[in-house]
């Protein structure tokens, strides 16, 4: 079932039906467990569902299989907030207000034109507020409910993660050249048959070394076959889907096919590839520090002083770094190594500490900086980069694993929980 987004800046005139609409003497559509679902939250709900399919030009089923429909997601949604409500869950002012922020500014406006744009399409501003909680709510319940179901084994991790990085992704460009050994309309067998011995023979000769583009002029029927056979740039999501699919992995030179299509054999080259790098590299820092907290007996002014006589002392040679943090750095972590921070990403240390760090150059020693912590002394040992494609295609596969897995448990869970419920319709029209 949808988790429909109805009151989302794109559809302002559905909203206005389902808030400006006339309220008549209501009924009971149906009863849910200890609720009900009102007739006139399924009308205006069929009005909003209405006039956005208008606005996007989508057609619709007849009005009794859209009410039934209609009515089934209002009873999930009173089974959800029901379930919320028992739980104890709550979306306060501040999530609210972030929300319809992130609302504002996906919509490229500001809060008082979002109220503005509201309040020009007839929408009350409460009643906007009431839905996008409500909506938040049910979320907040399914999300809670179905994360606990979803179990997500490392092997699963390991393989995709290995798929992710054998393919060529959205937006990755290709320049292609194919050979195309054509086929008549209706093709015997024994012409499909020659035509696929000689285009196994031709790739044969090409990985063997052979020149493409003499070979595209001499055998293909491509229109671009005298330019031996180069098909130019394009995005691999932009190819035809036989050939997006066969050059998903392919790697520069490589030779691919034949592929057989409705009009013939191909076989094709990638000349080269460009787009997104697959590569991600990280910088990491090697540092070391002395920290000093201040204390009742340390002030703020004497922990700086003291990290100033100390960087002073270094710098004169009468002591080393390594030696005056196993003297005199509360850092227990570090302290007796000198206080050696090991390698680390910049962004595992405290902000103040970071950008001071950051600064620095290999070898340099920073001048007191306060943090969350206390007063550091900071000295850059050196930096080095990381190649983190495999952690980075690991965590991409964990998403799409997980989005997978708890989309279909989200499923499986509302049918569980809309089965045991008790849920007695009462609107006619949905009979």
């Amino acid at each position: 079932m949808k988790n429909w987004r109805m009151l989302i800046l794109g559809v302002a005139m559905a909203a206005n039906t389902a808030f400006a609409a006339p309220q008549v003497v209501d009924k009971v559509a149906a009863v849910v467990n200890n609720g009900v679902v009102l007739e006139s939250d399924v009308d205006n709900m069929l009005r909003t569902v209405k006039a956005q399919a208008q606005q996007a030009g989508q057609q619709l089923p007849d009005d009794n299989t859209l009410r039934h429909q209609i009515l089934e997601r209002q009873i999930m949604d009173n089974i959800i907030l029901q379930m919320g409500e028992k739980a104890g869950l709550q979306i306060n002012d501040q999530q609210l207000d972030q929300a319809i922020g992130n609302i504002a500014a996906q919509n490229r406006m500001s809060l008082d034109q979002l109220r503005s744009r509201l309040a020009y399409d007839g929408v009350n501003y409460s009643d906007y507020r009431a839905q996008i909680r409500k909506e938040m709510l049910i979320a907040e319940v399914r999300n809670n409910e179905v994360r606990r179901r979803v179990t997500i084994l490392p092997q699963e991790v390991d393989t995709l993660a290995a798929q992710v990085g054998a393919q060529n992704t959205q937006g990755t460009e290709l320049n292609v050249s194919q050979i195309l050994l054509p086929l008549p309309e209706n093709p015997s067998q024994q012409q499909v048959d020659d035509q696929e011995a000689l285009a196994k023979q031709l790739v044969g000769e090409l990985k063997g070394g052979a020149d493409f583009g003499k070979l595209a002029v001499t055998y293909s029927a491509d229109p671009q076959a005298l330019k031996g056979g180069n098909m130019g740039w394009g995005k691999i999501e932009e190819l035809p889907t036989l050939f997006a699919q066969a050059l998903s992995t392919a790697k520069k030179g490589d030779i691919v096919g034949p592929v057989r299509s409705g009009v013939g054999f191909h076989i094709l080259k990638v000349n080269d590839l460009r787009g997104e790098s697959k590569s991600i590299s990280v910088t990491e820092v090697h540092a070391r520090h002395i920290l000093l907290k201040p204390s009742p007996i340390l002030t703020e002014d004497q922990a700086r002083a003291k990290l100033e006589q100390i960087a002073a002392d270094i710098r004169s040679g009468k002591t080393t770094f390594a030696a005056a943090a196993k003297q005199f750095s509360d850092d227990p972590g570090s302290a007796n190594q000198g206080g050696d921070l090991g390698w680390s990403s910049p962004e595992a240390f405290d902000p103040a500490f970071r950008d001071a760090l950051l600064q620095l150059q290999k070898g340099q020693t920073s001048q007191p900086v306060h943090s969350s912590f206390g007063w550091h002394l900071i000295q850059l040992l050196d930096t080095r980069q990381v190649d983190k494609t495999d952690a980075a295609q690991k965590e991409r596969a964990y998403r799409l694993l997980f989005n997978r897995k708890f989309a279909e448990e989200a499923q499986t869970w509302m049918q569980e929980q809309r089965a045991s419920a008790y849920v007695k319709i009462l609107d006619g029209h949905a009979q």
